[in-house]
């Protein structure tokens, strides 16, 4: 095996994992999502497309999202979660909004979160799912 299908046979086995990651930080929560009113089974992870020129004609994003009663509910994944968690959520938000003309509802699910990025992601209309909130 060449040293080229190498690296693809190894990022695509990242790519595999961080799949399957995702779906584990959803699952712990679970019982938490449920209480917000999510359906776990609806949820789906797609590689979304900027065709719209939100970010940049071309540009491609994973976002776990289902969509139900007109309304789009997105999750981010994260085993700790900061500024950067933030940012990936609004950026997905924005593109999902602009794409499908439909509301949406932002979850930033992670194990753990600092108190001020909790408090931030609240302000700015993301809803956070978390085990520990760290002071």
């Amino acid at each position: 095996m060449s040293l080229e299908d190498q690296v693809l046979k190894f990022l695509k086995d990242m790519a595999k994992k961080e799949e399957e990651l995702d779906y584990l930080v959803i699952n712990m929560l679970k019982t938490k999502l449920e209480e917000k009113g999510v359906k776990l089974g609806k949820i789906k992870r797609e590689y979304i497309v900027d065709d719209i020129g939100v970010l940049a004609i071309g540009y491609i994003l994973p976002v776990m999202y289902y969509e139900d009663n007109g309304k789009i509910f997105l999750f981010l994944a994260k085993n700790y979660s900061d500024y950067s968690g933030i940012e990936q959520v609004l950026i997905r938000r924005k593109l999902l909004e602009e794409k499908f003309k439909k509301e949406v509802r932002a979850f930033l699910v992670a194990f753990a979160i600092p108190k001020k990025y909790y408090e931030l992601a609240t302000k700015m209309g993301i809803e956070v799912i978390s085990e520990n909130i760290i002071e």
